[in-house]
């Protein structure tokens, strides 16, 4: 990245600055361009503080050996796998009909529908990151941030949760068939059926665990306020395990939670009147 790092390359850089994975020339770009923008410095902050209030989240207990790396394991396998489909369908729809590719591309936080594909690539380098940066960018910040939440949460240090995504984002992957025993399941909005919005992690035991992550502007339903999420067994019971706020459809909650691998069968994230947001379902597709 160039050294004169400008305030729309900051915002897409910034969560990973606040989480400490940001790499050391990339830092310091950051840093210099803190100095002198006020407006910059303040969103920094804001995520840092996000992260600290994560402390409060600490346990008593330590968790099992090893449950950093398999989180990033985890989530850097999916991101992974994602990108490969996405381009894949990339290289299929270019000769599809002989049609010009249209794509969706993102712009100051809004979705700009019928773009054409070389118009979002020339506004992808007009911001000097190209294409294959990003993309490993999403990889190491959407592990960085599961992962640093989860290790927080656990009472890890930062070296540790920087040590497994660094290992992890720079060499190749654990196979994908190692055991770990941790629980993934898709969030999907209730209102936009199909739809993504968010990811949630579960850790089985007697000091089970759980992490959420929601984005229903993501999916084009944004909320604000509280919401609950209920873990849903199989016999159609519900548990509550925890409430969280969201601003604009984003959010996150961590904590205990009673997570009995054998019983549990899905989630749902409700508002106060019990209207259902989104659901997940976990099943054997997914052990992380």
């Amino acid at each position: 990245m160039p050294g004169d790092v400008a305030c729309e390359q900051l915002r897409e850089i910034g969560p990973e600055l606040a989480l400490g994975v940001l790499p050391g020339r990339e830092r310091a770009g950051a840093v210099a361009h803190l100095d002198r923008c006020a407006d910059c410095r303040e969103y920094v902050a804001q995520l840092t503080l996000v992260g600290d209030r994560l402390i409060g989240l600490l346990p008593c207990g330590e968790p099992p050996v090893g449950f950093e790396t398999r989180v990033a394991q985890a989530l850097t396998r999916s991101a992974q796998g994602q990108g490969a489909q996405a381009e894949d369908g990339r290289a299929r729809g270019a000769h599809v009909g002989g049609a010009p590719r249209v794509e969706c591309v993102r712009t100051n936080g809004a979705q700009a529908q019928g773009t054409p594909a070389h118009e979002g690539r020339s506004r992808a380098h007009e911001t000097g990151i190209p294409r294959q940066g990003r993309r490993g960018r999403r990889v190491r910040l959407r592990a960085a941030s599961a992962a640093a939440a989860l290790a927080l949460a656990f009472g890890f240090g930062g070296w540790a949760v920087g040590t497994a995504i660094e290992e992890l984002t720079a060499g190749p992957s654990s196979p994908a068939g190692a055991p770990t025993g941790m629980l993934r399941a898709a969030l999907v909005s209730a209102r936009a059926f199909g739809k993504s919005a968010g990811e949630i992690y579960a850790h089985p035991g007697p000091g089970g665990w759980l992490y959420m992550s929601v984005d229903l502007a993501d999916a084009g339903t944004p909320y604000d306020g509280k919401v609950s999420c209920l873990l849903v067994r199989h016999d159609g019971s519900t548990v509550r395990v925890g409430e969280l706020t969201l601003h604009k459809g984003y959010g996150y909650w961590a904590g205990p939670a009673p997570v009995d691998a054998s019983t549990l069968a899905g989630a749902r994230l409700t508002a106060p009147d019990g209207t259902v947001l989104a659901t997940a379902q976990f099943g054997a597709s997914g052990l992380a």
